[in-house]
Formats: C-alpha cells, sequence, structure tokens
C-alpha cells in the first residue's frame, strides 16, 4: 500500500512539474509555415538505396512532419503545414517563418541540352528564386541544394552529421531568447578527422559537447544522417554568421547551425521527438530569430567551386612533415582490420555460403596504403614537375605566396599566384593594393598591370583612369574584399 501511495505522489509531482513547464509557454503569434514530407509518399529504389536501413527511415518519415507539426503548435498559434511537392514559394509572403524540411523540387538548372547541337552542360540546380527573401529556416540536407542553388555559404560540405553540438557561441540570441537555453556539457572522445587537421592540431582525446539528438546515425541503427556547412570563411560580419559547430567527419571547423541573410541553416536531422529538451528550445529561439531577417537582401556569395585562402592554408599544413605524419597514420590504421575482414568473407565464399551486397563490394575493394604522394593528389601538374618529391618546396610554395593566392573564375577549386601583387608585396587583400593600381594607372608603362589588378579584384572593368578614380572615391567606405565572390571587392548596401 505504501508502495502505491509513494507511485501515485510520483506520479502527480511528475504531472504538476509538466503542467508547470508548458504553463510556462507563451505562444507566439508568429505565423509559421512547415514544409514536409508526405507520410503517404513511398520512398524511392534510388532514396531505399542511400540510406542504412530503408525500413527505419520509412517508418519515420511516417511521423516526421505530424511531429513536427504537433510540436509548433505547442508554441505558436498559427502553424499550416504543406507537403514539399505541393509548395510554391509565393506561399511564404504569407508568413513570418517558412521551415523546409524536405527536398523541394528544383525550377531550373540541372542538365541542360542545346537543342540544336544536342551539347550537355551542367548548371547548379536552383529551388527557390533570387527573389526569394522571406525568413527561412531550412533542416538538415535539403538546406544545403537550397543554399547552393542561391550561392549562399550553406553549402553540402558533409552530409555526416551526428548528434552533438561543439563550439556554440553561447552569447548568440538563439541561446537566449524567448526561452533560455541551459547547454550542458558531455565529454566526448575527439574524432580522429578533427585531430589530422591545421585546426584541429592541438586537441585533446575528449571534447565538451553538447547533445542536441537522442539518437545519431553513429548509433547505427539506421537513423537520418546531419549535414554541416564549409566552416571557412563562413562567419563574415556582413550578412552570415556561424553559430556551432557539430561532431563530423569534416573536421572541427565545419557549421552545423549558421545563418546567412534570410537562411537559418539547422543542419541536425532529428524529429523533435527525437531531440533533447534544450535542442528543442533552441530551435524555438532560431525560429523566432530569423523572423527578423524577413526581406533582409543577400549581400555576400560563396560561389561553388571557390578555392578560399582557408582550403590552401589547410593545403599547406597538410603537406608539412607534422601534418603528413598525422595523415598517415588516420588514413593508414584501419588497414589490418579492414585486411582481416575481407580475409574472413573471402573464406565465406570459398566455403559456398552466400555474401550480401556489402561484403561482394568489400572483397572487391582494393586494399591501399597510402603514401606521401596523397598529399598533392590535387596540386597542379605544373607543380608536381617542379618540385617532384620536395615536400618542403611545396609547403613553401604555399608559404611564400598565401597573401597573393586568388580564385581562378568558372575553374573547379582552383587558384593562381597574382604575381604582380607580390611584386608589390601587397596582400590582394589589403585595400591599400587597389589604391596602388589608381596611382599606377597614371604611368603609362604600369597602366596595364594596374588594369589588371583592378579588374581582377572587382566587379568593374572601366576604360579609363578617371572612371577607376570616380569610381573608388564613391565606394571606398563601403567595400569589402569577399572571398566567396571569387576574391572580388565588392560594394556595401549603404548602412552595412
Amino acid at each position: 500500500m505504501k508502495t502505491i501511495k509513494r507511485l501515485f505522489v510520483s506520479l502527480t509531482l511528475v504531472v504538476c512539474i509538466l503542467g508547470s513547464s508548458f504553463a510556462q509557454i507563451n505562444k507566439s503569434d508568429l505565423k509559421i509555415l512547415y514544409v514536409g514530407v508526405n507520410p503517404d509518399k513511398e520512398m524511392t529504389e534510388k532514396e531505399k538505396q542511400r540510406v542504412a536501413n530503408p525500413e527505419r527511415m520509412a517508418a519515420l518519415i511516417k511521423t516526421r512532419t505530424s511531429d513536427y507539426e504537433a510540436f509548433l503548435k505547442q508554441y505558436f498559434n498559427s502553424v499550416d503545414v504543406v507537403y514539399s511537392e505541393d509548395y510554391k514559394e509565393g506561399q511564404s509572403a504569407n508568413y513570418d517563418v517558412t521551415i523546409i524540411d524536405d527536398y523541394l523540387p528544383s525550377i531550373s538548372g540541372g542538365w541542360i541540352e542545346d537543342p540544336e547541337t544536342g551539347e550537355r552542360t551542367y548548371e547548379m540546380p536552383r529551388y527557390l528564386t533570387e527573389d526569394f527573401n522571406h525568413a527561412t529556416l531550412m533542416i538538415g540536407e535539403p538546406s544545403a541544394y537550397i543554399g547552393q542553388g542561391r550561392q549562399l555559404k550553406i553549402d553540402h560540405l558533409c552530409l555526416c552529421l551526428d548528434a552533438h553540438a561543439h563550439g556554440m557561441k553561447l552569447e548568440h540570441p538563439i541561446f537566449h531568447k524567448p526561452y533560455q537555453v541551459s547547454v550542458s556539457y558531455e565529454d566526448i572522445k575527439t574524432p580522429g578527422n578533427y585531430k589530422v587537421r591545421y585546426g584541429g592540431r592541438d586537441l585533446g582525446d575528449t571534447m565538451p559537447m553538447w547533445r542536441i539528438q537522442t539518437e545519431g546515425y553513429e548509433d547505427g541503427k539506421g537513423f537520418p544522417v546531419g549535414l554541416v556547412s564549409t566552416g571557412y570563411g563562413f562567419d563574415n560580419g556582413i550578412d552570415a554568421e556561424q553559430i556551432s559547430n557539430g561532431k563530423c567527419a569534416k573536421g572541427v571547423e565545419a557549421t552545423a547551425i549558421g545563418r546567412h541573410a534570410n537562411f537559418f541553416h539547422w543542419g541536425f536531422a532529428a524529429a523533435p521527438e527525437y531531440m533533447t529538451e534544450s535542442a528543442k528550445l533552441t530551435l524555438i529561439n532560431s525560429i523566432h530569430y530569423i523572423a527578423q531577417f524577413k526581406g533582409a537582401k543577400q549581400v555576400t556569395k560563396k560561389i561553388k567551386g571557390t578555392n578560399l585562402r582557408l582550403y590552401m592554408r589547410e593545403q599547406q599544413w597538410t603537406l608539412s612533415d607534422e601534418g603528413w605524419a598525422r595523415w598517415e597514420h588516420y588514413l593508414n590504421k584501419g588497414i589490418p582490420k579492414a585486411k582481416e575482414r575481407k580475409k574472413e568473407i573471402q573464406a565465406k565464399k570459398d566455403a559456398g555460403e552466400a555474401l550480401d551486397e556489402m561484403e561482394k563490394m568489400i572483397l572487391q575493394m582494393p586494399i591501399k596504403k597510402e603514401t606521401r604522394e596523397w598529399t598533392i593528389r590535387r596540386e597542379p601538374e605544373e607543380l608536381k614537375k617542379k618540385f617532384g618529391e620536395d615536400w618542403a618546396a611545396y609547403e613553401n610554395y604555399y608559404k611564400e605566396n598565401m597573401d597573393y593566392f586568388y580564385a581562378l573564375e568558372g575553374e573547379w577549386y582552383k587558384s593562381a599566384v597574382d604575381e604582380d601583387a607580390k611584386a608589390l608585396g601587397i596582400a590582394n587583400s589589403d585595400i591599400k593594393l587597389l589604391e596602388t593600381a589608381l596611382k599606377m594607372l597614371k604611368d603609362d608603362e604600369q597602366a596595364a598591370i594596374a588594369q589588371g589588378i583592378l579588374t581582377r579584384y572587382t566587379t568593374e572593368s572601366f576604360e579609363t583612369a578617371g572612371e577607376w578614380k570616380k569610381w573608388y572615391k564613391q565606394n571606398r567606405k563601403n567595400l569589402y574584399f569577399s572571398e566567396g565572390d571569387c576574391f572580388k571587392w565588392i560594394v556595401l548596401p549603404k548602412g552595412n
């Protein structure tokens, strides 16, 4: 009898606590449009092949939209739901925030065939028009496709985000308004890929991390995978801000939560059912936060394929003796285990037992020990011919030219050294380079070099010194050097 009474008291206490918690929710009048997955839509064969556990994924899809709808209605008075295949971007004009949680159909781009020649060219698919400026929060991988189509800093670095966040900027409003978030930390083993990179070279064996999801894809039960965007140059102080990193396979700097213009990236893939309470409040706060950016104009870009300077800094580290030593260990440490696994599968096959598709694939895959040549696999052929296996020469090449590299427009992650800027001894990100070039226009012998510098680092193509000087005088206070815009000095709107 006493046990029953104690149980009754405990349950009453829990109900009171929960009731008190929900009573504290002051529903917002923000109008929310949630764009989700149709629970009745069957997974395609291609979609099934992309996931580790199709049956689990199908079950999660069935409940995802209803879970989000119920969750959002706890905090907002007005929540409407539309399935992604029925969504039209004009609908967002009637809402304060649009939440996109499924893949949108493309409106342009992809493979385009010339009707006369039959030649096929590829253009980055677009999912929203350039005029779309409504406050939008994007969840998981769909975020990257939309971002790349709009040349946002939100890109498809890696579909490898697990269940934890780290490196949060806890002073940011999403941790304080309208709900105060209590972030608690767990000591998590530092991912091996972090410690091999330049940014993670000083990390210890464990890192303090904040659990966002109660389950992650690394648990091996077929849970959805989250997405991180490139962390290099994400936070620019103009119209983009990196708010949190996340546990992933692409290094400590990768962006798990961030904003660019009117778009907010929430890279974690869990539905509310699988979120921690602190993560739920942070997501609600994020919806409130992005609402203020309705109508915001995108100022800076990240043109896909632009070789940012920090990429080159990372390559400099990889080429160094210490960098390669770490990469060699990381790349080759799994070889003994891989050989043993292959041996087991071969024995199974020799015994006449049936192999599944994964085992067949493993048996066919060669086991290769990486050598130091791996570090120069993406270096230009002319550099390989020049330096051969002189590893220090490669490293010094990056050290000596770091201030003078610029991205080649239209080239996929390729750069060149600006010999003109190097001869002047002025970094191309220094406004003094433009000022020096303007002065050089007066000298007939230097005018061509000056003209090359000015057109290389701006979006203008004036032909006379007078036009260049007038432009510079009018815009000097609003010039901003943007690597993402292909190493250009862009003119910021007044007020930025």
